[in-house]
């Protein structure tokens, strides 16, 4: 793990860090404030805010750890902008209120990133010469895996808290190869797609499993114990289809099926932008996915490389049942309903230049998932 710093952008660290003296006449400086009232104020701050807070001296930074948790679990879905000039500066954009956050990183000029996992972005050498190497943007707290033998998509780990005992499972670029390295591995296992003609999809952690999706609306759970295996779980009503599209001047593959979790329940989503979707429900007693026509008090905020199902985005100002797209051709940010109309375009967040830069595309980063935890309970 990495030491942490503050890293934003616009804050005179040596200024904050001064000890203000109090105008009133005991002349008690502004570090020995009383901690109870540090922890209402770091509690009240935004993302921004609350990082310098922890930068000005020993008993802030002290209450904002304390609060951390709730700071961040509070805040909405941010997306990362895609930059074309800077290799160490992450710019994080809130749709609700419109400001874009700059959190400065150790350089990444020379890798791209293929994945987003409790927090933990996940880089690679764009080459495939280096290790895999994450980092949370937020906490600042750093993981790295070896080098796999294929550039790869969709990367997610398995225990984000305890890095000795972190597993990766990630797609291949083509989708048709899934990959996965545990901590007692020497090298990268590689399990080939189990059906003919058919690709992978999408990658979740989900009650304790690694759920794999395919693009024929089939769920399989993927084992990661010592006798690793891949086993078809839960099947979908009314088989899927995957779409092909032109990318960067060449054809790939590009699912348009995905899984997506709240802490409740787990859903399979065929989606493209300004259709119907379908989305399915699965049933973990079943083991049938079952088409449901809302998403009650929650929306889901849907990009190429980051999916969430988000609880009340009322409270942010924004709208129930319903889908955030972040589109790869499409500039603005859709608010869709489920029936494919359009509820509300947002602003323009820069995804046009995508093409350009080390980040391909715009995505949606969660902090709600920097500590969120799925250990693996495959008994």
């Amino acid at each position: 793990m990495t030491k942490r710093k503050n890293g934003v952008e616009g804050i005179d660290d040596g200024a904050l860090k001064k000890r203000i003296t109090s105008e009133k006449s005991d002349g008690r400086p502004w570090s020995e404030l009383p901690m109870d009232l540090l922890g209402d104020i770091s509690r009240k701050l935004n993302l921004v805010d609350h990082l310098a807070f922890g930068g000005v001296c020993r008993s802030w930074r002290m209450s904002a750890l304390a609060s951390e948790r709730d700071v961040i679990a509070s805040q909405p879905p941010l997306v990362v902008l895609p930059s074309i000039s800077a290799d160490k500066v992450l710019s994080l954009y809130n749709i609700f209120e419109e400001n874009t956050y700059h959190i400065e990183l150790p350089t990444f000029a020379s890798k791209e990133c293929c994945g987003l996992s409790s927090g933990y972005l996940v880089f690679q050498d764009r080459k495939g010469q280096d290790e895999l190497w994450l980092i949370n943007p937020i906490t600042r707290d750093e993981l790295n895996f070896p080098t796999p033998p294929t550039n790869i998509s969709h990367a997610t780990i398995t225990s984000p808290t305890t890095p000795s005992d972190s597993s990766i499972v990630a797609l291949s670029k083509d989708f048709v190869r899934l990959l996965f390295y545990r901590p007692s591995d020497d090298k990268w296992t590689i399990y080939k797609t189990p059906e003919p003609k058919c690709f992978y999809a999408d990658i979740i952690v989900f009650k304790g499993k690694v759920y794999v999706l395919t693009c024929n609306g089939k769920i399989w759970n993927l084992r990661l114990q010592s006798d690793a295996s891949l086993t078809l779980f839960a099947v979908c009503d009314n088989p899927v289809r995957c779409s092909t599209i032109l990318r960067r001047f060449s054809f790939q593959y590009r699912p348009n099926v995905f899984l997506v979790a709240s802490d409740d329940e787990l859903l399979m989503v065929n989606f493209r932008v300004f259709t119907r979707p379908k989305i399915f429900k699965v049933d973990l007693q079943t083991r049938k996915g079952v088409v449901t026509n809302t998403l009650g008090d929650k929306a889901l905020f849907i990009a190429d490389m980051s999916r969430a199902l988000i609880s009340n985005p009322t409270k942010w100002g924004g709208h129930n049942n319903c889908i955030y797209a972040l589109d790869y051709y499409l500039d603005p940010i859709y608010v869709l309903s489920l029936e494919g109309k359009i509820l509300q375009t947002l602003k323009d967040t820069g995804s046009s230049s995508c093409r350009k830069c080390t980040f391909y595309s715009s995505y949606w980063y969660f902090p709600n998932k920097c500590f969120h935890v799925d250990f693996l309970n495959e008994n």
